[in-house]
């Protein structure tokens, strides 16, 4: 897996942690599945720039701050 899957996958379960949200809620506020984020979460899967945007926007976040660039 590359370093940015990994990334991605740490922290989107910070994320959903933080906010106290199990998969089905995260998948309730994405619109991504909750078998996709369990694979995104686990270093399964590696999302798609469209499915990091739905994440992200879940989140209420945009892709920069999601992502944590300066």
């Amino acid at each position: 897996m590359a370093s940015i899957d990994i990334y991605i996958s740490e922290r989107l379960r910070h994320l959903r942690k933080a906010q106290g949200w199990s998969l089905s809620e995260t998948e309730r506020m994405t619109g991504v599945s909750k078998s996709m984020l369990g694979q995104i979460e686990r270093g399964e899967s590696s999302p798609t720039l469209a499915t990091i945007e739905k994440i992200s926007a879940g989140f209420q976040l945009t892709l920069k701050d999601f992502l944590n660039l300066s």
